[in-house]
C-alpha cells in the first residue's frame, strides 16, 4: 500500500526541491535543451513557426478521428492552473469544456467535471487514461483529475467518435482522453516557475532532473504548490493544491522499467450553483454565492471539500525481437476525503465521506504477422465504490456549530467493481491504403453493496468513523443488492487513402461503451432496479480527410452515432435527488473541422468549428412517472454550434497570441423550458524568451475572458441538485490576469 505522505512533508518536497534546483544551477550552469524534450513547460519561440507536433493537429497515424495537442499550443492557450487535463484540449473541435474558474483548479461535487465530447457527458467522474493506463473507476472525487503537474506530461490526446480496441480506458461513449507522461530525461535538467494572478493565484513549482547516471537509472523528482482565492463569494478554491512526484526509468538490455508516483493533496471552498431564474439575471447575481452567516447551512464554511489522491503506476516492456514486444503496468490507486455541503433544509449539513481505492493491469503484446502490426492485450480494472455513494453524515448548524445528527447513508461495498478489457487489433499498409481494424471484448461486475439502517444512529456517540459505525450497525437484507455481470463485443474497422502527402481521407466504423447508471441506487436500492442496469452502447461512424495547400491546412470530419441505454437525469421527489438513469435512445450527427494558415515564418492562424445535432429518438420512459416527451429533441446542455480563432505571432522571442471562442445556446433539461444563450470570450497571451548564461527564461502575462463576459459556463443535473428543475447553474470566470516567469537550465 501507498505510505501517505501529510502536507508538511509535501512542502518539505517542494522546499528541497527549489534548493536542489539552484544549487544545480550554481554548480553546473546552463545545460542545453534536447530535440526530443517536449515539456509542457515554456518554449522559446524563434523565428521558425512552431512544428506541427507542438500544435493542435489531427493524428495522421489512425484513420480514426484523433486530436492531439502539443506543448507549444498548451504554453499558449491552455488555463494557467497547471493541472487538469481536461483544459488541455478545450480547443479541439467537438469539445466543450466549461470550468466554474479561471484556472482550470475546480473540482466539481459529484460526476460531472466540466467536459463535453460531440455532445456526450462522463457521468461517473474523471475519464481519461494517463499513459493509457486508466487511474480510476467510476466515482464522485476528483480522481486523477489533478493528480499530475502538466510540466509532467508531453501530449494530451483525445480520440473522438470510434474509438480503437487497443486504446486503453472503461468508458469511451465520451471519446478517450489520454496524458501521456514526461518521464525522466536522459539529460540533466532543472526547471523552475512562479505564477501570479487575480484572486491572489499563487503557484510555485520545480522539478529537477538527474539524467542518466552511471547505472543506466535516470530520476526526476516534481513538486508544486497553488492556491488562490475564489473569484466570488468567501474562501478559497483552491485553499491548497500540494502536489509531489517522483519518477524512476531503468534501462537494461532488452528491459526498460520505469516507475512514478504522484500525490495531490487538494482543499477548496465550493462555488454556489445559480437557480434559472438567477441565471438569466447575471447583472445582480453573476457574484452571488455562499453567505458568511454561521447560524445557517449556507455558510461558505459548511460546502467545501478535502482530498488527497495518490497513485503508483510501474511500466515494464521486454523487447523479444525488433518486431515482438511485451508491456505490462501494473498500478494501484487511494482516493480519501469528503464534500461538505447544504442538506435539504436552512440548518442541514451533509458530509459525503469518499475513501476507496482503485488497483488494475494492463498487459499487451505487439508483433508484426504477415507484414501486419498485431496487438493482443487485456486489462483488468478492481474498483471500491463510490460511486454510488456509500457513507454521508448529516449535521444540523446549533450555535454556529455543526453538531452530529444521524448518519443519512450507511452502506458498504461487500464485492468491488471490476471491469476487464480483452481486445485483438492489427494494422497494414498497402502502398497508399492503410486499414486498422480488431473486437474488443468488455466485462463488467457491478458491486455488491450492503445496505445498513440509519434510523438508531441518532445519538452522539454515532458520530464516529464509517468503519467504526459499519461495525455497529444493522443489515438491512431488504435494500442490499448482489453485483451482476455482462459483457459486450466491441468491433472496429477504419481505412485511410493517402492520394498524396498533401491529401488523405480516413473511415472509422465502431462500437463504444459507456457507464452504467450506478448511483440509481441511492433512490432504489432494489436488488430488481440493480438487476435492470445497463451501460450505454453506442455505434459510430467517422469519415474525414487531411488536406494541406501550400501553407494551408483543413481537417475535416462528419459523424452519425446512434447510441442506446443513454444516461438521462431524472429527478427523485423522494429524495430530492437529480439522478441518472439508463433510459435514453439518442442519434447524433454532426460536422466538425480543424484549420489553419501559416503565411510566414512568424505568423501561424488556427480554428475550429463544430455543428452538432445530438437528438432523442423517442419518448424517455421511467418506472413510475409519466413519459418525457422529448422525441426529436436536442439533447440538455448540448450546443449546435461552436467555433474557436486563435493566433500565434512570434518575432525575436516576442510571441502575442489571442483566441477567441464561442459557445452557442442549450437547453439546460429535459422540460425544454430553460434555455442558456451562447457566449463569445476572448483570452491574449503574451511572452518573451531570453536565452543567458542561467538558462531559458520566459516570462508571460495571460489575460483571460479579455471583455469580461458574463455568461453560464457549467450546468450541473447531477446529485449535488435538490430542486425539481433538474438543473443548476454556475457562472464563468469574470476577467482575470496572471504573470508566469520561467527558468529552465
Amino acid at each position: 500500500m501507498i505510505q501517505r505522505l501529510n502536507k508538511r512533508a509535501l512542502h518539505k518536497w517542494l522546499t528541497a526541491g527549489l534548493s536542489s534546483t539552484f544549487v544545480f544551477c550554481t554548480g553546473t550552469g546552463y545545460a542545453d535543451d534536447t530535440a526530443d524534450d517536449k515539456t509542457l513547460g515554456t518554449v522559446i519561440v524563434t523565428a521558425p513557426a512552431p512544428q506541427e507536433a507542438d500544435w493542435i493537429r489531427l493524428d495522421r497515424g489512425s484513420p480514426n478521428t484523433v486530436y492531439r495537442v502539443g506543448g507549444e499550443a498548451l504554453r499558449l492557450f491552455d488555463r494557467p492552473g497547471g493541472a487538469n487535463p481536461y483544459t488541455s484540449v478545450a480547443l479541439v473541435p467537438g469539445v466543450m469544456e466549461t470550468n466554474v474558474d479561471a484556472y482550470g483548479l475546480n473540482n466539481m461535487q459529484g460526476g460531472q467535471k466540466g467536459i463535453r465530447v460531440r455532445g456526450e457527458l462522463s457521468m461517473h467522474g474523471t475519464t481519461g487514461t494517463v499513459d493509457g493506463v486508466p487511474l480510476g473507476g467510476p466515482g464522485p472525487g476528483p480522481g486523477s483529475l489533478f493528480l499530475f503537474d502538466k510540466e509532467n506530461l508531453a501530449d494530451v490526446s483525445i480520440a473522438e467518435g470510434v474509438v480503437a480496441a487497443d486504446r486503453g480506458g472503461l468508458f469511451n461513449t465520451f471519446g478517450a482522453l489520454d496524458s501521456e507522461l514526461l518521464w525522466p530525461r536522459p539529460e540533466a535538467r532543472r526547471e523552475v516557475s512562479a505564477s501570479f494572478g487575480s484572486e491572489n493565484f499563487q503557484r510555485y513549482f520545480a522539478r529537477l532532473d538527474t539524467g542518466v547516471l552511471s547505472t543506466g537509472t535516470a530520476l526526476f523528482v516534481s513538486a508544486s504548490d497553488t492556491s488562490a482565492n475564489k473569484w466570488r463569494g468567501f474562501g478559497k478554491a483552491p485553499s491548497s493544491r500540494d502536489n509531489a512526484e517522483v519518477a524512476l526509468a531503468q534501462a537494461f538490455d532488452n528491459l526498460r522499467l520505469k516507475l512514478i508516483f504522484a500525490q495531490n493533496d487538494q482543499a477548496q471552498n465550493n462555488y454556489k450553483p445559480l437557480t434559472f431564474a438567477q441565471a438569466t439575471n447575471l447583472g445582480a447575481y453573476n457574484s452571488y454565492d455562499y453567505s458568511n452567516n454561521p447560524a445557517s447551512s449556507d455558510h461558505y464554511n459548511y460546502n467545501r471539500q478535502d482530498f488527497r489522491n495518490q497513485a503508483l503506476l510501474a511500466e515494464a516492456e521486454y523487447t523479444f525481437s525488433p518486431q515482438t514486444s511485451f508491456a505490462f503496468k501494473p498500478f494501484y490507486t487511494t482516493e480519501e476525503g469528503y464534500y461538505l455541503y447544504a442538506g435539504g433544509s436552512a440548518t442541514q449539513v451533509q458530509k459525503w465521506l469518499i475513501d476507496h481505492s482503485v488497483y488494475g493491469l494492463t498487459g499487451e503484446l505487439r508483433t508484426l504477422l504477415a507484414e501486419t502490426d498485431i496487438k493482443l492485450g487485456y486489462s483488468w480494472t478492481s474498483s471500491e465504490p463510490p460511486g454510488p455513494p456509500t457513507t454521508r453524515k448529516q449535521y444540523s448548524v446549533t450555535g454556529g456549530n455543526l453538531v452530529f445528527q444521524q448518519w443519512s447513508l450507511l452502506d458498504k461495498v461487500a464485492d468491488r467493481y471490476e471491469f476487464q478489457n480483452f481486445y485483438l487489433t492489427g494494422q497494414r499498409r498497402f502502398d497508399a491504403i492503410t486499414v486498422q481494424g480488431g473486437t474488443r471484448y468488455a466485462w463488467e461486475k457491478l458491486p455488491s453493496i450492503d445496505v445498513y439502517k440509519t434510523t438508531n444512529t441518532n445519538s452522539a456517540s454515532w458520530d464516529v468513523s464509517a468503519d467504526d459505525a459499519l461495525a455497529r450497525a444493522t443489515l438491512d437484507p431488504s435494500k442490499s443488492v448482489d453485483g451482476r455481470s455482462h459483457g459486450y463485443w466491441l468491433p472496429q474497422i477504419g481505412l485511410s487513402y493517402e492520394f498524396s502527402p498533401a491529401a488523405e481521407v480516413h473511415a472509422s466504423l465502431g462500437r463504444n461503451i459507456g457507464a452504467p447508471a450506478l448511483s440509481v441506487f441511492v433512490s432504489s436500492q432494489s436488488q430488481s432496479t440493480w438487476d435492470q442496469i445497463r451501460p450505454e452502447l453506442s455505434t459510430n461512424l467517422d469519415l474525414g480527410g487531411h488536406l494541406r495547400y501550400g501553407t494551408v491546412y483543413l481537417d475535416p470530419t462528419v459523424y452519425y452515432a446512434r447510441s442506446h441505454n443513454k444516461m438521462v437525469s431524472v429527478y427523485d421527489p423522494a429524495t430530492k435527488l437529480v439522478l441518472p438513469e439508463n433510459v435514453g435512445n439518442t442519434k447524433a450527427d454532426g460536422l466538425q473541422l480543424a484549420a489553419g494558415w501559416t503565411p510566414s515564418e512568424i505568423l501561424r492562424v488556427f480554428g475550429a468549428y463544430s455543428y452538432s445535432r445530438s437528438y432523442f429518438v423517442e419518448d424517455v420512459h421511467i418506472a413510475g412517472n409519466a413519459p418525457l416527451s422529448v422525441n426529436g429533441k436536442q439533447l440538455p446542455d448540448v450546443p449546435k454550434t461552436m467555433a474557436n480563432l486563435g493566433v500565434a505571432w512570434s518575432l525575436q522571442g516576442v510571441t502575442v497570441a489571442p483566441v477567441l471562442q464561442y459557445i452557442g445556446p442549450r437547453w439546460a433539461t429535459t422540460t425544454y423550458t430553460e434555455r442558456v444563450p451562447g457566449y463569445f470570450t476572448a483570452d491574449l497571451t503574451l511572452s518573451h524568451g531570453h536565452k543567458s548564461s542561467w538558462g531559458n527564461w520566459d516570462a508571460s502575462l495571460a489575460l483571460l475572458n479579455a471583455f469580461d463576459r458574463k455568461y453560464i459556463g457549467q450546468i450541473v443535473t447531477n446529485e449535488v441538485n435538490t430542486t425539481a428543475n433538474g438543473a443548476i447553474y454556475y457562472p464563468g470566470a469574470p476577467r482575470t490576469l496572471v504573470a508566469k516567469l520561467s527558468l529552465k537550465f
